[in-house]
């Protein structure tokens, strides 16, 4: 447990370590990178990306992935609108069922990925396609506003005042502190550690591994629905071409807090640092005025990068369990 520990913390050094040289690079380039407001800005940005890596950090330590994340996101959205618009359910209740539709979005492709044995990458970009044609089909491809003034409030408001921090943020950094908790110190949290590492003693060991899959690609589709939710409340509207690269973002913000691609390893709090180390990154492309076609290419080169350290983290780990094994041989 204590190696555990100083691993989670040296991944956290470098997050907090790379912030710091990328708010350095761009406050000299722009002096409003490093103020308040655009702290603020940063963090609010984070949420959406935050809440669908809180869910792709579990998915990924069982060794899934799922790129329907945005288009869960993108057609929540338009439902929240188009619900306010069309009917007359308080919009407490209305997030509640959208939450609900979220979750048989994530059982859908648990199922796909378990009964159906399809790999994950396949089965999740099929109903990306399937959720990207709901959010048209439920907006006809138009954007739809939404005006309402708690769901306003509950989306824009702010803790301690005009200048406080925005409640999605204070939720946001919350649900990071309770799945923080869940992911080490409960034994669903064990349990997620135990398949990701090696699903065949997993099962040995007495897991219900089915049980596990069903409820992480369940989890990271509710948050990825509310994440949806959020950003209709921040806009004002249902757009079904908003959230396209939320799931790009999370698995980039996962993996260089050090969850890996191939399961087993990771930690819920650093990856906010990850998150905060993608946004910050974004923001300052933007500040800078770097046409966003390169912005493409940044961020591309960004995910080559994680995938890169990813790689040569899981053969320290394979060197590190073979040195293990030879020296109990002896």
């Amino acid at each position: 447990m204590k190696k555990l520990k100083l691993k989670i913390n040296g991944n956290a050094a470098v997050m907090l370590i790379a912030i710091g040289f990328i708010t350095a690079i761009f406050t000299a380039i722009n002096s409003n990178f490093f103020t308040y407001r655009n702290l603020i800005n940063v963090l609010v940005s984070s949420t959406l990306n935050g809440l669908c890596a809180i869910g792709m950090t579990f998915l990924m330590m069982i060794g899934g992935t799922d790129l329907s994340a945005g288009c869960v996101a993108a057609a929540a959205g338009v439902i929240m609108a188009w619900g306010n618009a069309n009917t007359s359910i308080p919009w407490p209740i209305l997030i509640v069922c959208i939450l609900c539709i979220g979750a048989l979005a994530g059982l859908i492709n648990a199922t796909l990925v378990r009964k159906l044995k399809i790999v994950p990458f396949i089965a999740t970009l099929a109903t990306q396609y399937v959720w990207k044609g709901v959010a048209y089909l439920v907006c006809g491809g138009q954007q739809i506003s939404m005006k309402n003034a708690g769901f306003e409030n509950f989306c824009k408001g702010r803790l301690f005042g005009e200048n406080g921090i925005p409640y999605p943020v204070v939720l946001t950094i919350i649900l990071f502190a309770i799945f923080g908790y869940i992911l080490s110190s409960t034994r669903f949290g064990r349990k997620v550690f135990a398949i990701g590492g090696n699903p065949e003693a997993a099962r040995l060991a007495g897991i219900n591994s089915e049980r596990v899959i069903f409820t992480c690609y369940i989890m990271i589709s509710v948050l990825s629905a509310f994440a949806g939710i959020i950003l209709c409340g921040r806009m004002n509207s249902g757009n079904p071409a908003s959230n396209a690269n939320l799931h790009f973002e999370a698995i980039i913000g996962a993996n260089l807090a050090g969850v890996s691609m191939v399961g087993g390893v990771g930690s819920v709090p650093v990856v906010f640092l990850g998150v905060a180390l993608v946004q910050a990154f974004n923001a300052g492309l933007n500040m800078a005025q770097v046409s966003p076609y390169w912005q493409y290419v940044a961020r591309g080169a960004l995910l080559i990068g994680s995938l890169t350290i990813d790689y040569y983290r899981q053969r320290r780990r394979e060197q590190k369990l073979l040195a293990d094994s030879m020296k109990n041989l002896q």
